[in-house]
């Protein structure tokens, strides 16, 4: 998301001008959909991130699911530090669920690099939004019911979950929603609904790839803008998206490729 601050002013009115016409189409899908088949309380993962042009490791993504219990209700809650290839943390993430339903509750990001917090809250389609940065605070809610959009912090749990569907859909398609984009939409008083883009999911072939619990048949899926017009226009390495999945349930990520960074599962450690 970092492409994000970079963009200029006229970028966003291009956005505004095909808003109506390219970014919304009709599909069914949820903001509050249930993970309880995805989350694993007890699961640790870790993944290296492989810079595919230079050829070496660039950092590393760490994962913990734990059942955590706060004012007498249930939570499973998904861990996320980021560090560098020192092993300098420079992101920090938490995902809060529901334990008895799967739903997400909240979710709340540090960037240490560049000093600001996130925190969302989800009440039924709407979500709300507090950003801490240089001592400032935004606030804002967003409305997702109309589109029924993806929060981007659970689209690999929505693509997990919806693995099989998308294997036998000739045309999956679904609505992403970036926060990051939103909270810079609000900051330059343009339409937070920008933040919401249409993506398409194209299956890619199977592959055997050997993983901390030995090999795995896996396929590749493809997700990017269904628009000609956004994939034209935007950055390639920012909006096109692989990941690799395990075909057999629970449908592990196996890897991710962003850009020339290649999120490659490394460690894999289930609950006792």
């Amino acid at each position: 998301m970092l492409w994000l601050e970079n963009m200029n002013l006229k970028k966003y009115i291009i956005h505004v001008l095909f808003l109506s016409g390219v970014l919304l189409s009709a599909m069914s899908v949820s903001a509050q959909e249930t993970y309880l088949d995805e989350l694993l309380p007890g699961t640790k993962t870790s993944f290296k991130h492989w810079d595919v042009q230079r050829s070496e490791i660039s950092g590393y993504s760490h994962f913990s699911y734990e059942a955590v219990t706060r004012d007498a209700k249930k939570f499973i809650v998904e861990t996320n530090e980021n560090t560098k290839a020192d092993g300098v943390v420079f992101t920090r993430k938490t995902l809060w669920f529901a334990a008895n339903s799967g739903v997400p509750e909240w979710y709340e990001e540090e960037d240490l690099r560049k000093d600001y917090r996130i925190k969302n809250t989800y009440s039924g389609q709407i979500m709300r939004t507090r950003l801490e940065k240089a001592g400032k605070v935004l606030e804002f809610e967003t409305n997702l019911s109309q589109e029924n959009a993806v929060p981007f912090e659970v689209v690999i749990f929505f693509l997990r979950k919806n693995l099989r569907h998308i294997l036998q859909s000739k045309d999956y398609s679904f609505t992403l929603f970036l926060p990051l984009l939103a909270i810079e939409l609000e900051e330059k008083g343009l339409p937070r609904s920008m933040s919401m883009i249409r993506m398409k999911v194209e299956p890619q072939e199977e592959v055997s790839l050997e993983t901390p619990l030995g090999k795995m048949k896996a396929r590749k899926i493809l997700v990017l803008p269904k628009s000609s017009f956004l994939r034209a226009m935007l950055p390639r390495d920012k909006t096109h998206f692989e990941f690799t999945i395990a075909v057999a349930a629970p449908h592990y990520l196996l890897q991710f490729t962003a850009g020339k960074i290649r999120h490659i599962l490394s460690q894999l450690s289930l609950t006792q």
